[in-house]
């Protein structure tokens, strides 16, 4: 398998920690870990996976991501290179899905163009952000999609309309889809009424959200409440399993020590729904995807690490 990777690429990383490559900073070992540059080798590299019938999964910046201890038996495809292209026209950025959100929303106040503001501090690439229809309570990067490019497992090529792609509240329908790139439709505006905005965010995101090794909120909101309130009310603050602990600065955060393993995280989050349930009679969905051995072949993308 490894020589005929490296006929595609010479990325190639065996046995490969995903600790390295996610923000818990936990999780075991990828059998192959691949950066593809290109679409050209992206076609041939699923061309290898159909032949062989390889598990495969394309991660983004591993930020809303949890990868069991055990690692992932198979291939794990990371987009950069031209995949990473971010393109200003008029109103329109077309992003690569390997960008970095944060460096599209850079680039969109540089040129003056406003949409985009609610982004800033999340971080994660375009194409986790989309496929997880990223955002908060003032806005969701859904709303400014204007069209998707997407490849199917078979090395089909479609350009999805905003009108044929299904947003939700932290998801959408693009996860049987490869998503290679995005086109943004955004609105002009002066650029310091922008940078106000986005200053004004990103002091109320430091001031709520805790820095550490975790993946952003753990847990979605349920309709009508706060995942934080209800964990806050419930559990005591600081609360741990091993080395994973509730945040005390925001109840909705796990954060992990260095050295700890993701059984730690998932049992405390685990514990956390049992609790929440118990007591509050809310069934919290978890917002971060956690993968590993028990990775479903049906499902392609995991580009919603925003995520």
């Amino acid at each position: 398998m490894l020589s005929q990777l490296l006929k595609i690429t010479p990325r190639v990383l065996t046995h490969e920690p995903m600790s390295k490559h996610t923000s818990f900073g936990v999780g075991g070992v990828a059998d192959f870990f691949v950066t593809i540059e290109n679409r050209s080798e992206l076609e041939r590299l699923l061309q290898l996976v159909q032949q062989y019938h390889i598990p495969s999964l394309i991660i983004g910046s591993g930020t809303n991501l949890v990868v069991r201890d055990k690692g992932i038996r198979g291939l794990v495809i990371r987009l950069a290179g031209e995949f990473r292209q971010i393109i200003v026209e008029h109103n329109l950025i077309r992003a690569g899905a390997g960008a970095l959100l944060s460096k599209a929303v850079s680039i969109a106040a540089k040129n003056e163009l406003s949409g985009l503001e609610f982004a800033a501090g999340i971080p994660g690439t375009i194409g986790g952000a989309i496929v997880g229809n990223a955002g908060t309570e003032t806005g969701c990067i859904g709303n400014i999609v204007n069209q998707v490019e997407v490849l199917f497992v078979d090395g089909r090529l479609e350009r999805l309309t905003r009108d044929s792609v299904e947003f939700s509240y932290r998801n959408s329908n693009l996860r049987k889809y490869i998503v290679i790139n995005a086109e943004l439709l955004l609105t002009k505006r002066d650029f310091l009424g922008i940078i106000s905005t986005m200053n004004s965010i990103l002091k109320k995101r430091q001031n709520a959200q805790p820095k550490g090794m975790g993946a952003g909120s753990i847990f979605k909101n349920p309709e009508g409440t706060f995942a934080w309130k209800l964990i806050r009310d419930t559990l005591p603050d600081g609360m741990r399993i091993g080395g994973a602990y509730i945040s005390p600065k925001h109840a909705n955060f796990i954060l992990a020590d260095k050295g700890a393993k993701a059984d730690d995280v998932l049992r405390l989050m685990a514990y956390v729904q049992e609790q929440v349930k118990k007591d509050c009679g809310v069934e919290l969905v978890a917002e971060v995807r956690v993968i590993g051995e028990e990775f479903d072949l049906s499902d392609w993308s995991d580009q919603s690490d925003n995520s």
